[in-house]
């Protein structure tokens, strides 16, 4: 897949002007004449700049995902609703958090859709209780502070998934794909990186049956540590399918 660029013409040219006068109006209104000259650059960059991306006015697989533009060789034929659910600010901004989110399953023909936002209004006792949360992070959480936070916010349909937004675990991670029965969801810490939420979402969609749980390649979404990686994580062909026949992953 090529990048769009300055001196970059024809449909997929259109289609992002119309996706960047959609993010961006009324501050850019740009003709889309499938011509990518300055004043679509000018708009790729403060998009990039609104969704905490590099502002290199190049439109890459991380800018297009976060624009929901489809990769030209892959079109979007499922997707998956995210709710967000804070108690703490995150190290990394959340435009970037969701953009990066995006890019990983746009890969596969995935669209990841912002669902909803909502910041859990804590009691002072609630919010001491669970600015960390202990306890052990396993597949099926029933009980205990894992539960608590788990149960809190707004229901959602059991084919979305909640993710939920803390300050710090007990144990030495930075998130916890294990979810109450028919409450889909996951959590990450402050200190998780711009893929640890796409890497938790995995974890909901392979489920608890899927093997490996993790993959010792760097370049693999589900690497057991949470990097700081310079290019977007890679699914294996099997992860894929799993993931694309899951009850949270909805054909399109």
């Amino acid at each position: 897949m090529s990048n769009l660029r300055r001196g970059s013409r024809g449909p997929e040219v259109v289609l992002l002007q119309q996706k960047l006068n959609e993010q961006l109006f009324p501050s850019h209104n740009l003709t889309d004449d499938g011509i990518f000259g300055r004043l679509t650059q000018e708009a790729v960059r403060a998009f990039q700049r609104q969704a905490g991306l590099d502002r290199d006015g190049v439109v890459g697989p991380i800018t297009r995902a976060a624009l929901g533009m489809p990769n030209p060789d892959n079109a979007f034929t499922h997707r998956v609703r995210l709710h967000f659910r804070s108690i703490s600010l995150t190290n990394v901004p959340f435009n970037s958090i969701l953009s990066h989110t995006q890019a990983v399953y746009a890969q596969y023909g995935i669209k990841v859709e912002f669902a909803g936002g909502q910041s859990l209004l804590l009691s002072p006792t609630q919010r001491q209780r669970l600015s960390q949360i202990d306890g052990t992070c396993v597949w099926n959480v029933t009980n205990g502070e894992y539960a608590e936070l788990l149960g809190l916010g707004n229901p959602v349909s059991p084919r979305d998934i909640v993710v939920f937004l803390v300050d710090r675990f007990s144990e030495s991670i930075n998130g916890c794909g294990g979810h109450m029965t028919n409450r889909p969801g996951c959590i990450v810490a402050r200190a998780g990186t711009k893929y640890c939420t796409a890497h938790e979402v995995c974890h909901v969609l392979l489920g608890s049956s899927f093997s490996p749980t993790h993959i010792n390649n760097a370049r693999n979404l589900m690497h057991p540590v949470d990097l700081n990686r310079s290019a977007v994580p890679q699914l294996t062909a099997a992860q894929v399918a799993r993931v694309k026949a899951s009850a949270q992953c909805m054909r399109i």
